[in-house]
């Protein structure tokens, strides 16, 4: 996945300018191969576990085709496409524009006009615009069918996990054409209608992407963002209570906590959806502690356990730290003796094992709170669900703690890769790779081999329901859990009433 540097808050906001730093402008054909070559070396030699669902001969195979394409058309929005990365299945891995250079290369560059959401490997309009109906299907943009510009989409995902409905079109199409003055556009405008439809209209810049981006119609919920985490009423019997992020200090988090799940019992609230979709994740060590405040069970099982093919720095060239420094050769040698003293070799595999010095916040036997909340409840999970997110999921499930609603989380249910990541500026390009230093086992169910599957969820939302939910400006996941709440009502009444006409017939 290719993280666009004007959106980013992470730490590369706060990296540094390198003098002689070559501009937009001045990279070559030889700058891009050269950086895609030091990012093959990287990805090969540091991560810890690059060969888990690939060979090693597939992946060649599959680096050899897209460095050819590179060197056939060199250009900034080539390299972006020609990300590596996805290949390995890991999605913590990833790549992130300079922004100084991506700010450039957007001032030149030709954007497409229209936000979309893609759902169930369709392409949505997701935007109030004067050329298209918000709700209509791209069927095919400059001749080229939809279908199969979402196949050269490649998105960073653990596994087997397919993860179409994380796919950004509308910024990946305009790196496909961005030279491109208009888009000629096909579409139908229901999911019911059989005529299709054409318009071309005029590229836009970025500037203009950027709001279109921001005034899409889904996902409605954007307050949360701000927050990170944030509780209302939806009526009187029923809370949801939204969480973007994991990444929350223990202290914040349970002060947060606590306040929100006291009121809930207090007003005698009987339901409680629980939204995690596009929660980015955060610290492991937070995820107990939040499944603490719903656990039906006085002490839950919180287990993970931390491994690592490498566990030294072995390519040591271009490594930065968090504020784009470079690392000296004693930072390496410390960060060397950090995991060498917390990771210890096994007898029985290549792994090397995190000891008890690794995680001193880690509690195998959870209690939960005193506040917890032994109501009904229901989770939203998407695409987007990732890393500890996807933690608090396979918990949620593994405790049968309530239905699961959305779609198949793009990290594993059984393990994942978030833990120690490192940093590497490449030269040319400016471009950081974000790799993780180690993989962690939950519960002691994962295979140190081979694919995985995320969390599945119970309900998925089909087609209709979305469509109408795009349309109808309401959010089809939370419009799926309200029903079966009603539903479950109206079962619980039904079966009361039987009881009761029961007792009277026996009299």
């Amino acid at each position: 996945m290719i993280k666009k540097g004007l959106l980013l808050v992470t730490l590369l906001v706060s990296q540094c300018f390198v003098f002689g730093q070559k501009k937009y402008s001045e990279l070559t054909q030889e700058d891009y191969l050269e950086d895609f070559d030091i990012l093959i070396n990287i990805v090969k030699n540091q991560h810890p576990n690059p060969y888990r669902v690939i060979s090693e001969k597939d992946f060649d195979k599959k680096v050899a085709s897209i460095r050819k394409n590179l060197e056939e058309h060199p250009s900034y929005a080539t390299f972006l496409l020609s990300n590596p990365i996805p290949y390995i299945h890991d999605a913590h891995s990833s790549l992130s524009t300079d922004t100084t250079i991506f700010e450039d290369f957007t001032k030149e560059t030709h954007f497409f006009p229209l936000a979309t959401l893609v759902f169930n490997s369709k392409v949505f309009v997701n935007q109030h615009n004067p050329y298209i109906p918000p709700g209509s299907i791209i069927k095919s943009v400059n001749g080229i069918e939809a279908s199969k510009i979402l196949s050269r989409i490649n998105v960073s995902s653990d596994g087997e996990i397919k993860a179409d409905d994380a796919k950004d079109f509308t910024f990946y199409i305009s790196l496909m054409f961005p030279d491109a003055k208009e888009y000629v556009i096909a579409y139908q405008e229901g999911l019911e209608s059989e005529e299709i439809k054409e318009v071309t209209i005029n590229t836009v810049s970025y500037f203009r992407n950027f709001y279109n981006v921001q005034k899409s119609i889904l996902p409605l919920d954007l307050i949360t963002y701000s927050y990170g985490i944030y509780g209302r009423e939806v009526n009187e019997d029923t809370y949801i209570l939204t969480i973007k992020t994991f990444a929350f200090s223990e202290e914040f988090a349970y002060q947060k906590l606590s306040a929100f799940f006291e009121k809930l019992n207090q007003k005698g609230i009987k339901n409680l959806i629980i939204d995690i979709r596009s929660n980015g994740g955060g610290l492991l060590s937070n995820i107990p502690l939040f499944y603490s405040f719903i656990s039906k069970d006085k002490v839950f099982k919180n287990s993970y356990r931390y491994a690592t093919k490498v566990v030294d720095i072995k390519v040591r060239e271009n490594l930065i730290d968090g504020s784009g420094r470079q690392y000296s050769d004693l930072d390496i040698k410390n960060m060397n003796n950090f995991m060498l003293q917390r990771y210890d070799k096994s007898e029985d595999d290549e792994y090397y094992y995190g000891n008890n010095r690794l995680d001193e916040s880690y509690v195998e036997n959870y209690p939960r709170d005193r506040n917890v909340f032994e109501g009904n409840t229901i989770l939203l999970i998407d695409n987007n669900t990732v890393s500890a997110a996807a933690y608090f999921a396979a918990l949620f499930k593994e405790n049968k703690r309530g239905v699961v609603i959305g779609q198949e989380t793009r990290t594993c249910s059984n393990f994942t890769t978030a833990s120690w990541f490192i940093n590497y500026k490449l030269p040319n390009t400016q471009t950081i790779v974000d790799l993780p230093r180690s993989e962690v086992f939950f519960n002691n169910s994962a295979s140190k081999s081979g694919a995985c599957r995320g969390v599945i969820p119970d309900y998925v939302v089909d087609e209709t329901m979305f469509h109408a939910g795009l349309v109808e400006e309401k959010d089809p996941e939370l419009t799926m859990a309200l029903d079966l709440i009603k539903r479950q009502i109206g079962l619980n009444v039904a079966e009361l009433s039987k009881k009761v006409t029961g007792k009277k017939q026996k009299k």
